[in-house]
């Protein structure tokens, strides 16, 4: 088990990848065997958390270091020749809602929602307060929301929804709501949306 720290005293890192469909289960492994035991040699590690699509091309990782490090900084394992390289980002928490007191990473069957946000860095404020605004309600209003947490990233182009789901049929109830609704949600005139949904297929601290 993993648990975000939504105080910003770590730094967040986000490897996001695409696939064949047919070499996920290899990238996966790939990232397990060779990314995170690398990973787990460097003192600066605190946890990480994969992830895989349930689409079958897509897989990320949700890192967490010490702070002010950047783990884009670190050799990659020769293995990832192989696969198409990530889009490596650094995060902070904006803001998050939990249904309980922690927002714990579990490997198992519950649904994980990343949502990405793609904008100019003028927007980034405004989506920082808007989506401050949509995770209250989103939380009070949608049953089977575990948990639901946005994060920023540092060079002002992108937000990221890591959303946790009890089930698919939870989290496709919500596109119904009003702000969420494709034809004006909450992002509008800010940001492009684009989200996947992803099972955690392997967990990882440091130790």
């Amino acid at each position: 088990m993993v648990q975000i720290d939504r105080t910003n005293m770590v730094s967040v890192g986000l490897d996001l990848y695409t696939v064949a469909q047919r070499h996920q289960s290899g990238l996966v492994e790939a990232i397990v065997q060779e990314q995170i035991k690398s990973w787990k040699c460097n003192p600066y590690f605190l946890s990480a958390s994969v992830h895989q699509s349930l689409d079958g091309v897509r897989v990320f990782t949700y890192s967490q270091w010490q702070p002010k490090f950047d783990h884009r900084s670190l050799l990659i394992p020769t293995v990832f020749g192989e696969f198409f390289p990530p889009d490596s980002l650094m995060l902070e928490v904006s803001a998050s809602k939990s249904v309980s007191a922690e927002v714990e990473i579990v490997q198992g069957d519950r649904i994980t929602h990343l949502a990405e946000f793609r904008m100019i860095p003028a927007n980034q404020p405004e989506m920082v307060q808007r989506t401050s605004s949509e995770v209250e309600r989103a939380i009070s209003n949608s049953p089977g929301l575990i948990s639901a947490t946005f994060h920023r990233s540092l060079d002002g182009t992108r937000m990221f929804n890591y959303g946790q789901w009890e089930s698919k049929e939870a989290f496709e109830a919500i596109l119904k709501q009003p702000g969420f609704n494709p034809n004006k949600p909450y992002w509008e005139g800010l940001a492009r949306n684009e989200f996947h949904l992803y099972n955690v297929v392997h967990v990882e601290t440091a130790g």
